[in-house]
């Protein structure tokens, strides 16, 4: 009997894998963004250098699993967070991550369907091609003075006013721009 039952979790924990890996390999394909996380050494330089002020609203774009959102929200308590998120299965996480952390709110959907503009900070970690459309939204709805911190991928038409290398010398940087 133990062994019955060891098995149909086992085959149940093998489902539930096969069901995840299957729309996230959808989702990658229609909406074009694998499911990948912020690097912890890009999450520890936001939190130890970022300046939030009370009240003010930071958005993830493309939250994933919150742990940005987490890290930001334990360390400026006062402030305000919103994570977006499309896909569905880190969108729950999400949910169930932040679930006691009263500055947070997660919605899913598209990013595009959102007013950022009353965001004082926006992060995001997207890739190339996605970069001159979200320039063009950002540039539009943010006011002035706005930061925004991508991991990794350049605006074609917006400096950085600040490069954060990876510590270790590999991989991607954080670049950070102002409006």
């Amino acid at each position: 009997m133990v062994i019955l039952i060891f098995l149909l979790i086992l085959l149940l924990g093998t489902l539930i894998a096969a069901v995840f890996s299957i729309n996230a390999l959808i989702q990658t394909l229609h909406t074009g963004l694998p499911y990948v996380t912020t690097p912890p050494w890009a999450i520890d330089w936001m939190v130890q250098n970022l300046m939030v002020r009370e009240h003010d609203v930071v958005v993830e774009l493309g939250c994933g699993d919150a742990r940005v959102l987490v890290a930001l929200a334990r360390r400026f308590p006062r402030a305000r967070f919103l994570g977006i998120e499309i896909q569905w299965w880190p969108y729950l996480f999400a949910k169930w991550r932040t679930r006691k952390l009263r500055n947070i709110k997660i919605a899913r959907g598209d990013l595009y369907r959102y007013d950022l503009s009353p965001a004082h900070l926006v992060y995001g970690f997207y890739i190339t091609k996605f970069m001159d459309r979200l320039e063009v939204k950002l540039k539009g709805e943010l006011l002035p003075g706005t930061k925004v911190i991508s991991y990794g991928f350049k605006f074609s038409h917006w400096q950085p006013i600040q490069e954060i290398p990876n510590p270790r010398g590999e991989g991607s940087t954080l670049l950070i721009y102002e409006r």
